[in-house]
């Protein structure tokens, strides 16, 4: 994607985060951003798990109202938590999302598109395996999606190369979803007061490092992968 058009994408994003109303808008963003937050969520619980944590649960609400009424679109809790765990594990939710779109723009510039979905799937999965609360449906579900895409890329019958190039779209639509959802993050980051809770004002309770700083931090992170197809693209020629 060439930075002009990135550029186009992330002023359209900011409109809508700081012009929209009601609760059509509202439902527009929660949708949009849908894909960060399970990543992101997904993020807190695997980083919790490296540094000896345990996962009870990992939920996500999407119906607007339900949002709207508690304030949380994803939770990921999380047990036994030794301060290192906690400091990296409230580290891992951003920080994962902006990695994990900086390695989809890498797959995308290298055209390995048929990965990405199963990396999502993947992540999803192995947090779901690793959590006390386990949904079976759910994850045989997507092992059957992971398994189909694989013996997709291995098998170059014209049956499976015709849903290939179906995939492919569906792959690029994705990656927009996403990065549109990392743009809307980094202004709704941007919004969020230093006295309100979320990660930046937990890490400055425990670490006495402001959460001024933490934000910025945050907004560094998620507007460096956002240009990511770009900088990327820069770094591989």
């Amino acid at each position: 994607m060439d930075l002009p058009l990135l550029i186009v994408l992330f002023i359209a994003v900011a409109y809508l985060t700081f012009s929209g109303r009601g609760m059509l808008a509202y439902t527009f963003g929660i949708y949009l951003d849908l894909p960060n937050v399970i990543i992101h969520e997904c993020g807190h619980a695997l980083t919790a798990r490296l540094w000896g944590g345990s996962i009870q649960s990992i939920k996500f609400n999407v119906l607007p109202s339900i949002v709207r009424s508690g304030g949380i679109l994803g939770l990921a809790e999380i047990g036994n938590r030794s301060g290192l765990g906690m400091f990296f594990s409230l580290l891992g939710g951003y920080v994962s999302q902006a990695m994990f779109f900086v390695v989809i723009s890498y797959l995308y510039v290298q055209g390995l598109l048929l990965w990405i979905i199963p990396l999502f799937l993947g992540i999803y999965l192995l947090t779901n395996l690793l959590a006390r609360e386990k949904s079976f449906w759910q994850n045989l579900i997507i092992l059957i999606v992971i398994g189909g895409s694989i013996l997709i890329y291995r098998n170059d019958s014209s049956v499976l190369v015709r849903i290939y190039q179906s995939v492919d779209v569906i792959t690029i639509g994705f990656v927009i979803w996403y990065m549109l959802g990392l743009a809307h993050q980094f202004f709704i980051v941007l919004l969020l007061k230093n006295d309100s809770h979320w990660d930046g004002t937990a890490l400055a309770t425990r670490t006495f490092i402001p959460t001024f700083i933490w934000k910025g931090l945050f907004l560094l992170g998620l507007g460096g992968a956002y240009f990511a197809p770009s900088w990327l693209q820069l770094l591989l020629v």
